[in-house]
């Protein structure tokens, strides 16, 4: 435990070195969103329906999203690359206390977005609720273990650093892409849940369906608990194969 601790120490001031990921991360998505909502400024306060909570959704996605592969699965990448990945290995003994130690961190920094990000909403729609914080903070707290672990798979790949953060946005791309999909059924719903977009869109709704409207969809409880063993399944096996050895090192 202590270990873990020195280590979130390390990780967070390494997070407070790098503020330029916070522009991907949660200023682009607050921009977009100002623009296409900007006209509710000088409107009546907007409720949390479900259509809003959907567009609400799409945001959370955006930003749990891309904040575990910037600041988790691609910085390990790095850390791993550049050699800082295999020292704390040498001094600490075990991947998984590094691994956590980098989770924790940066899930204590994704749900600071999120309010952020929310705080932006409700001022834009003159409707200040707790439960829009507290939705966002326990979607966060839902998804971003399946998520860091269905995306450790780019730890399998070969690829250098320098190609890591193109190859990212490519991914992000077309898993926006596929996410409006046509459905038919459990399967194609299943399949859809495989998309880690699609995931958290479901997710986050759900949650904000239960905070708002008190309304949930037990029918998608059972697949979404398979989709999450099977996001485990992956984690595990691509987290198995992080190496200490760069690229570099192997090649």
């Amino acid at each position: 435990m202590n270990d873990i601790k020195a280590l979130c120490k390390v990780y967070l001031i390494n997070m407070l070195s790098n503020k330029f990921v916070f522009v991907f991360n949660l200023l682009l998505p607050t921009l977009y969103f100002l623009y296409q909502n900007g006209k509710y400024w000088t409107r009546p306060a907007v409720t949390f329906s479900q259509s809003t909570n959907l567009i609400i959704s799409y945001f959370w996605a955006y930003i749990i999203m891309v904040t575990i592969l910037n600041n988790v699965i691609v910085a390990m990448i790095a850390q791993r690359e550049n050699g800082f990945y295999k020292q704390l290995f040498f001094i600490v003994g075990s991947k998984w206390k590094i691994l956590i130690a980098n989770f924790l961190v940066q899930l204590a920094v994704l749900n600071g977005e999120l309010i952020i990000f929310n705080v932006v909403v409700m001022t834009i729609f003159h409707n200040w609720h707790i439960s829009l914080v507290l939705a966002g903070m326990l979607s966060a707290t839902i998804v971003a273990v399946p998520v860091a672990l269905i995306s450790s798979l780019l730890f399998l790949l070969k690829v250098k650093i320098e190609s890591i953060n193109i190859l990212v946005s490519i991914l992000l791309f077309g898993l926006f892409a596929l996410i409006n999909l046509p459905e038919s059924g459990s399967i194609s719903h299943t399949l859809s849940l495989l998309n880690p977009i699609t995931y958290t869109v479901e997710t986050s709704f759900q949650t904000l369906s239960l905070f708002f409207n008190h309304t949930f969809d037990h029918s998608m409880i059972l697949i979404w608990v398979l989709v999450t063993i099977i996001y485990g399944f992956f984690g595990w096996f691509g987290t198995s194969k992080l190496s200490v050895h760069s690229i570099i090192d192997r090649a």
